[in-house]
């Protein structure tokens, strides 16, 4: 009787991370601290801000409650793959709109820039899940902590243990594998990392470069041999587990049709 207490409060807690840390809830903090941190004028500022909480997050989420309160979705998570499908469509469709309200408004560079990650990182996100359940909720924690790191600098390091944390919930949940897991991780933080290197974001005193640097020149000697076998066998791993994820998934599928 402990143990089973032990494990349902283990799952409530889980669940609690998934609400707290769902994409429609993220977006909130995530444009206030771009929008609105260390600005001296922020009603310069909202206009743009509103636009992209409306596009990104309100419109997309009212949009999933329809289709809740209709039954064509079952969850509001939307945990379901192929029920994903038309709620993607929708939301993809709103953050196209928005992405050529905001280049009108000309708003400022680094809201631009997470929107445009959004606009990137959306469609390829959609085009995987018509062939895999990849991790939304890890996407947008992922998303998340580089956004902070970038506004807020080195101190925003502590939003990165709340990636494997809501990894954890997802798989505890059973709503995802590992693989999909990380392979959100994966696809948003290369967008993103992509993103800000273009943007110039990456060479700036954000990420705390001259100390990177110093560690980087210190330590180059050790990964000019380490990085290559390293690099090497992540890729491999990442495919194998990935392979192996969608041969499992199939094999389900038949064996459903049986």
């Amino acid at each position: 009787m402990i143990k089973e207490n032990k494990n349902l409060g283990i799952l409530k807690f889980a669940r609690i991370i998934s609400y707290i840390f769902d994409g429609s809830v993220l977006v909130l903090p995530l444009f206030l601290a771009i929008c609105f941190y260390g600005k001296q004028n922020p009603a310069i500022i909202f206009p743009s801000f509103l636009v992209a909480i409306v596009f990104i997050a309100i419109i997309p989420y009212i949009a999933v409650l329809l289709l809740y309160k209709t039954r064509k979705i079952s969850d509001l998570q939307i945990p379901k793959r192929k029920e994903r499908l038309f709620p993607l469509l929708i939301i993809n469709t709103c953050i196209v709109i928005g992405f050529f309200i905001l280049i009108y408004m000309q708003p400022e560079k680094l809201l631009l820039s997470v929107y445009a990650i959004y606009l990137l990182g959306l469609p390829v996100i959609s085009l995987i899940t018509l062939f895999w359940k990849i991790s939304f909720h890890a996407t947008y924690i992922t998303l998340f902590s580089i956004v902070y790191l970038i506004v807020f600098g080195k101190w925003a390091i502590l939003t990165i243990p709340l990636i494997p944390l809501v990894g954890w919930s997802r798989i505890k949940l059973k709503r995802h594998t590992l693989a999909q897991v990380l392979g959100g991780i994966a696809v948003i933080g290369t967008i993103s990392l992509a993103v800000f290197y273009l943007t110039s974001y990456l060479t700036t005193d954000y990420w705390a470069v001259d100390e990177l640097s110093w560690l980087l020149k210190s330590s180059s000697g050790y990964m000019n041999l380490v990085l290559p076998g390293f690099g090497l066998s992540l890729v491999f791993i990442l495919a194998y587990i990935f392979l192996q994820t969608y041969l499992r998934d199939k094999k389900k599928r038949i064996s459903g049709l049986e």
